[in-house]
């Protein structure tokens, strides 16, 4: 929802406070991130954004490697 359906990071945000979300598609930004690094975020948020924690609130851990994936398509 946030990051948009193109992943551009210009989705549907309620309520944003600071900076726009992470544009998917960079593929500088995508060389540069391990999934290590991406799996960290989801589990804990992203410090100074307005990314919140999922796993384990919304997502499983499976649940979110999935979506690690997904992710990753955009930068394709």
């Amino acid at each position: 929802m946030c990051h948009g359906k193109d992943g551009k990071g210009l989705g549907n945000i309620p309520g944003l406070r600071g900076k726009l979300p992470r544009n998917f598609t960079d593929k500088v930004w995508q060389a540069t991130r391990t999934d290590g690094e991406l799996f960290w975020i989801l589990t804990n948020g992203s410090p100074g954004t307005d990314m919140a924690s999922f796993v384990p609130l919304v997502l499983t851990e499976e649940e979110a490697w999935h979506v690690l994936l997904y992710v990753r398509s955009f930068g394709q």
